[in-house]
């Protein structure tokens, strides 16, 4: 069984915990322990995991007992943080940072010895009760030494998640893919509900239009990439692209950009929409050319994705 310590008990560190309470032991593994900076944090955590929870800048009693540490805390804080964790931790050892972004390289320093790793589970945790049901089916990035690397698998099996290996030096890329594909699908949801607005919407009522639409487009792509052959599935995901550029509909286009132009002059603390608009096109012509659209098509759509002024 494999003592697990956390070290910075906030949404992610209580997540975690929560989950190798309950489903641990299935996979090897038991906490004894979590730690916050902040009395109140550390007690917080007390009342939602059934351990011993520290605080201050005192070394907890039972981190040199841990074979796991998972290091949870800011991103900023890691380095420093590891490093003076390091010099107490010994090569049985393994210390796992929680980091979407950086890769456990940061970790590494002369003064430790432990094994070092990542696990960054892909999704947002916007709860502070340690409930872990969004975790259930997530992916877990994995990567660092070998021992290190098998802990975080163990944990993200006992979360119920999917455990995926990737290279430390894509971490950063990696993490840039999760910040488009979901943080900024709630800016281009902000940005349609401003163009639904323009047309005569409520704000509410406007986003609430969208959900269908943004669910209609999640399941395609699902469908898509699921019965997509391996090695396939850029050419699966092309293929659920709609719209006036998957059509070629190059008139279409230059009607959407003259009134986004518009709209920008008349409102420009609403942003560039126009440039949005232009560049997320450019980027659907490029889909759309994997999907066989007709040449001529395309070179009209492009064409009127890059015209800087309409007549």
């Amino acid at each position: 069984m494999r003592r697990v310590f956390i070290y910075g008990a906030g949404r992610v560190g209580r997540c975690l915990g929560r989950a190798i309470e309950d489903h641990g032991e299935a996979h090897g593994l038991s906490l004894i322990g979590a730690w916050n900076r902040s009395f109140r944090r550390a007690f917080e955590t007390s009342q939602i995991l059934d351990i011993e929870v520290s605080s201050g800048d005192v070394l907890p009693d039972a981190l040199p007992r841990a074979d796991v540490i998972i290091l949870s805390v800011t991103d900023d804080a890691i380095a420093e943080t590891s490093r003076a964790l390091g010099r107490h931790l010994s090569p049985r050892q393994c210390l796992l940072h929680t980091s979407g972004s950086l890769a456990s390289t940061i970790m590494r320093a002369d003064e430790t010895r432990a094994a070092l790793g990542g696990c960054h589970p892909l999704q947002s945790i916007p709860r502070d009760d340690g409930d872990y049901a969004l975790l259930r089916g997530a992916t877990f990035a994995v990567e660092g030494d070998p021992d290190a690397q098998e802990a975080a698998r163990l944990i993200a099996r006992a979360a119920g998640g999917e455990p995926i290996t990737i290279r430390p030096e894509g971490k950063v890329h990696y993490h840039a893919a999760a910040v488009i594909s979901a943080n900024y699908t709630t800016v281009l949801a902000d940005v349609a509900r401003v163009l639904y607005e323009e047309a005569g919407l409520d704000a509410r009522v406007a986003v609430k239009t969208l959900l269908p639409l943004l669910r209609g487009t999640l399941q395609n792509l699902e469908d898509a990439v699921l019965a997509a052959e391996e090695g396939q599935g850029a050419e699966a995901l092309a293929s659920t692209l709609t719209g006036p550029v998957r059509r070629g509909d190059a008139r279409t286009v230059k009607r959407h950009l003259k009134a986004l132009r518009k709209l920008d002059r008349d409102a420009p603390n609403e942003g560039e929409l126009a440039a949005l608009y232009q560049i997320l096109g450019r980027r659907a012509a490029t889909l759309a050319q994997r999907t066989g659209l007709a040449a001529d098509q395309l070179e009209a759509v492009e064409r009127a994705l890059g015209r800087e002024a309409d007549s």
